[in-house]
């Protein structure tokens, strides 16, 4: 009863022994609420939440395949699994300690025993042989979670790994669709060029039979056969921009490039609708991975914290020893040689020049500077977003403004139109208004382009469809 006594009144003494320590704070959830929820107004958003697969809205199942194959066969991403599975044995390891450690010892071994110690004949002085066997159990109790922190610390470092996979399978399936978004776009310019082009050529036979009648110089007529040649080089430049596209696909998909030209011209659905979802706030802190990534290792670390400080405290653990010894082997298992132990030790932290200190300093440090690195992920975060939401809003004003650039040169092309046909004007009027109409239908398309590879970077930025379980109340000081 005194010793029970004597190891509680120990372990109360103990516990006031841990030097405080003063632990940043990150950003609250509420702030980046605030902050977020200023530039929604403008925006018409809706109770969804991004899905998964966003890409397979764009119902191009070329597309789908290829981001399919680029997240499976990435060897980017097959090396964070090979982390993400170190990580993961590394964390079952702390758990294994959990349990008491048991081990098998066996061991013969020849001595002289001395005449002038404390072995009387016939033992001393003869030589024997000394047959040992049994079972070693150790048992450290687990008072202040010294263990149960580090295992914390080891599972939030294993999730962290597997958030860095999602992070680079966001950032594949981004930029894959990106440049097959670009892709789609770029063909449409050219079918517009060719457009144009044909106009100019029947422009030029006009301007050609009027110079031969007297009523027109050669002049216009040589300014319509460089414009040709002019938009011959757009086209030719449009087909090597395509190739270099396909050719960074190809790159990050993990592709050949005889595969890469197997590939068919993309089929982007027009039916393509993105909605902002209504708690966009949620998506940065919950639904982004590289913010999850910050959130597990900031748990880790300051699980980490807790672990050193139950370094300060005492602990008490349990030695057993169950096993036979005896001289002649013959008699080395019967009950005469059963030898079992037990004991119980009690660990009391005094001195140690300051090591468990410093290396809850170095902890502590380590928490804080994640704090740093968790608070800028946040602020990156949203000032992205907002930079997005921002852009996105002069777009959709581009965009509005150049509907009714296209619908007034519209309305020219019928005046110029019913002119030609009441034989007041010559055809050439009617194929320039013709001409200005499918240059303001490549403007349109540049403006489309821009618009959906904003909703792609939107869809980046919050995480495109990711969830997580992330702990966020850590710790308190």
């Amino acid at each position: 009863m005194k010793i029970l006594l004597f190891t509680i009144t120990i372990f109360f003494l103990f516990t006031g022994c841990v030097p405080k320590v003063n632990k940043l704070d990150k950003i609250e959830d509420l702030k980046i609420q605030n902050e977020l929820l200023k530039d929604l107004n403008q925006f018409h958003s809706k109770d969804i939440q991004l899905e998964s697969n966003w890409w397979e809205k764009f119902n191009d199942p070329q597309l789908n395949n290829l981001i399919k194959n680029a997240i499976t066969n990435s060897p980017t991403i097959k090396q964070l699994e090979q982390k993400f599975k170190i990580a993961t044995n590394l964390m079952k390891s702390t758990k294994s300690r959990n349990l008491p450690s048991v081990d098998f010892d066996s061991n013969i071994s020849r001595k002289r025993y001395s005449e002038n110690y404390i072995f009387p004949a016939p033992l001393g002085g003869s030589y024997q042989n000394l047959y040992n066997t049994g079972l070693n159990i150790n048992y450290d109790f687990d008072f202040w979670d010294e263990r149960a922190s580090l295992i914390k610390a080891t599972e939030n470092e294993a999730l962290a790994q597997k958030a860095l996979i999602k992070v680079k399978q966001l950032a594949i399936s981004t930029s894959i669709t990106k440049l097959y978004i670009s892709w789609n776009f770029k063909i449409e310019k050219i079918r517009k060029l060719n457009s144009i082009k044909k106009l100019v050529y029947e422009k030029h036979l006009i301007l050609g039979k009027l110079n031969k009648l007297g009523l027109e110089n050669k002049k216009r007529q040589n300014e319509s056969n460089y414009k040709i040649e002019k938009i011959n080089q757009n086209i030719l430049r449009m087909k090597k921009e395509i190739e270099n596209i396909k050719e960074s696909i190809a790159v990050i998909a993990g592709l050949f490039p005889s595969q890469i030209q197997r590939l068919n011209k993309p089929k982007i659905s027009n039916k393509y609708q993105f909605y902002l979802p209504k708690d966009i706030h949620l998506d940065v802190i919950s639904h982004l991975p590289k913010i999850a990534v910050q959130k597990y290792l900031l748990a880790s670390k300051d699980a980490y914290i807790k672990n050193a400080k139950a370094k300060f405290y005492p602990n008490i653990s349990i030695k057993s020893l169950i096993g036979f010894t005896s001289f002649p082997w013959s008699n080395l298992f019967k009950s005469t040689s059963f030898g079992p132990e037990a004991g119980v030790a009690v660990s009391l932290p005094l001195f140690d020049g300051n090591r468990r200190k410093i290396n809850l300093n170095s902890k502590l440090n380590d928490y804080n500077s994640q704090v740093y690195a968790y608070n800028q992920s946040i602020i990156e975060a949203i000032n992205k977003i907002v930079k997005t939401l921002k852009l996105m809003q002069l777009n959709k004003s581009d965009i509005s403004s150049q509907k009714t650039v296209l619908l007034n040169k519209i309305k020219n092309k019928n005046i110029e139109k019913k002119i030609f046909k009441l034989g007041l004007k010559n055809k050439l009027s009617y194929i320039d208004s013709k001409i200005d109409i499918q240059k303001e239908d490549i403007n349109s398309i540049i403006l489309n382009d821009k618009k959906i590879q904003l909703q792609i970077e939107l869809i980046k930025s919050l995480g495109g469809g990711y969830k997580n379980k992330v702990n966020t109340n850590v710790a308190s000081n």
